[in-house]
């Protein structure tokens, strides 16, 4: 799957109580996904992102659901 801005949506919904997106991954799956798994297990449970993951130069606001919202 695609986001519209070609990057993964990570994140709860603000829209929708509980609703947690992971998606968008757009072929880049196998790459992507060890990190993303561990990103997404850290929102889901309401911890910090892992310090690695942020050391690669992640912008948390650039993957979050709520980015699309205007």
């Amino acid at each position: 799957t695609f986001a519209p801005d070609g990057s993964p949506v990570v994140g709860y919904d603000s829209t929708s109580a509980g609703f947690f997106w992971l998606v968008g991954q757009g072929g880049y799956g196998i790459q992507t996904a060890p990190a993303l798994a561990r990103l997404a297990a850290a929102l889901a449970a309401g911890k910090k992102v892992p310090e690695d993951i942020l050391a690669q130069g992640l912008q948390l606001g650039k993957i979050l659901p709520d980015r699309f919202r205007a």
